[in-house]
């Protein structure tokens, strides 16, 4: 009976208002975007963590009203599963609110740890602790249930670039903990808190709009992304195969005509055939390549043979075609989606078909070295493999001096996510101090410079070339060199703030 009694407390309807709007007014949307939103998000968990009766409410409490925040923010979810998975709506619906329990998990956690640690600490310490331990469950949605860190908090500050250098300094987690504890200071609602929070958050966000981003003195490479556009629906059937490879060869000539580019670049899958076969489409391309004299990366599946001879894995590859005309190098998707490109414990959820079209099932790459041409060192990541910070910090250790993301989110149709997706990419430009080119199939296709600002861009739903020149940068950022230390620290400071819970007796209230 605790939830119908909780559902007649005034102020539960209250504070779900309250997330609901301020995380999905934090995040691109169709509505509209404000970034301060995202302490309303904290307002109300805040509110639930200081003011309930037990841990258990605590817990309860903040599932609910932060499994819809997330929710309302994933709507665009409904869009693959529904049209591409061929589920019922009715049941279509269901799976962005499962997704948004999932995430609720980790900011329910964080009220009742706050709950806990309210009653022991000062409105100081427990801002400190307290954004410590949103930063933490943060970094665990990377790596915890395949990894999902979406709708970080950082990330909704992405549309204001000024305002996310910090995450050079102390990446994106490191800018959640601030972030989460001005929001817990700010939830006293007193002078002193109120001022504190506002001394942490004016340099923090606001340092950026007075730094000057000097031109960096490297080598320049210009870069052609091409995006074609093509129906999702039809992509694969093979009689609209060779209409696929024709569209992006005459879109890239055309542009080629009119301005020179060192690296032509097409999206994630762009070529729906198994261009590692000789095959007349396969010739077509590299013919292609030839003739223009250019270097091509482009999506395709590919497959590689086992030790046995029979079977093989198939893999989401981005292959390196020469101005030779041959294939020079490739790099294999190391972390698929779920349940999209494979099914996570299968042998459990054996049931479960993938919900996504496609060739089949697909099996992650080993290796995550640079795709590397004299001084081009490109360090690859497909589709959503932009969102993970240790991904993409890893290319960067490995010697890559530009991003490349190629991505295909067709999948979502004119919704809320591919600028979502812009967004975290953004974070990782600004993360590790590259610059990022994102090549998409129907947007938003973009070029990122290292401070994050996007400065040439695409529309969603049309056919575009983009051309832009990037820096081939070797220097690393301060949160580059120091992660693990930074990471530890916030770990260490959340676990500090547990120990002493243990041992310090409670209190109804904190000073």
């Amino acid at each position: 009976m605790i939830f119908p009694r909780i559902f007649r407390q005034g102020f539960f309807w209250a504070c779900l208002f309250i997330c609901v709007a301020g995380l999905f007014l934090a995040f691109p949307n169709p509505v509209l975007q404000i970034p301060f939103f995202i302490f309303l998000f904290f307002l109300g968990l805040n509110y639930i963590a200081l003011n309930t009766r037990s841990r258990g409410e605590a817990f309860r409490l903040g599932l609910l009203v932060s499994g819809p925040a997330y929710a309302a923010s994933l709507y665009w979810i409904v869009v693959p599963v529904y049209v591409y998975g061929h589920f019922p709506l009715v049941l279509a619906v269901f799976v962005p609110l499962l997704l948004g329990f999932v995430l609720g998990l980790f900011s329910s956690l964080y009220v009742i740890l706050v709950h806990i640690m309210s009653r022991r600490f000062s409105w100081f310490a427990l801002g400190i602790f307290g954004g410590a331990v949103w930063a933490s469950l943060e970094f665990a949605r990377e790596y915890v249930l395949t990894g999902f860190p979406w709708l970080v908090a950082a990330q909704a500050f992405s549309v204001w670039p000024e305002s996310i250098q910090a995450v050079s300094i102390v990446g994106s987690y490191g800018l959640a903990m601030l972030l989460a504890c001005a929001g817990l200071w700010i939830h006293q609602g007193r002078k002193l808190p109120v001022l504190a929070a506002l001394a942490l958050l004016v340099p923090v966000l606001g340092h950026g709009y007075f730094l000057k981003h000097e031109d960096h003195d490297a080598p320049s490479k210009d870069i052609l992304i091409v995006q074609g556009n093509l129906d999702q629906d039809i992509k694969w059937e093979e009689e609209i195969q060779m209409k696929t490879v024709e569209k992006y060869k005459e879109l890239t000539q055309q542009a080629l005509r009119e301005e020179k580019a060192d690296l032509v670049i097409w999206p994630e899958t762009a070529m729906p055939f198994y261009l590692q076969e000789q095959s007349r489409m396969s010739f077509i391309v590299m013919n292609f390549a030839q003739k223009q004299d250019v270097n091509l990366i482009t999506g395709a599946p590919a497959y590689e043979m086992l030790d046995d001879g029979i079977n093989y894995q198939l893999h989401n590859r981005a292959f390196w075609v020469s101005e030779r005309g041959l294939i020079k190098s490739f790099y294999d998707k190391e972390r698929l989606v779920p349940f999209g490109e494979y099914i996570p414990w299968s042998e459990h959820l054996f049931f479960l078909d993938r919900l996504v079209a496609g060739p089949m099932d697909f099996s992650p790459g080993k290796s995550t070295a640079p795709l590397k041409n004299e001084e081009l060192a490109l360090g690859m990541l497909i589709c959503y493999e932009i969102i993970f910070p240790g991904l993409v910090r890893d290319r960067v250790q490995r010697s890559a001096n530009v991003l490349i993301n190629i991505s295909n989110d067709a999948w979502f149709g004119p919704t809320s996510a591919p600028k979502q997706h812009l967004h975290l990419s953004v974070l990782r430009a600004v993360e590790q101090g590259r610059y990022v080119v994102r090549s998409t199939n129907t947007g938003i296709s973009a070029f990122i410079d290292p401070s994050g600002r996007v400065y040439k861009s695409t529309s969603l739903f049309q056919e575009a070339t983009l051309s832009g020149r990037v820096r081939l940068l070797d220097e690393k950022t301060f949160y580059h060199v120091w992660h693990w230390p930074i990471n530890w620290t916030l770990a260490g400071i959340s676990f500090a703030g547990l120990a002493l819970c243990l041992v310090l007796p409670a209190k109804k209230t904190f000073s």
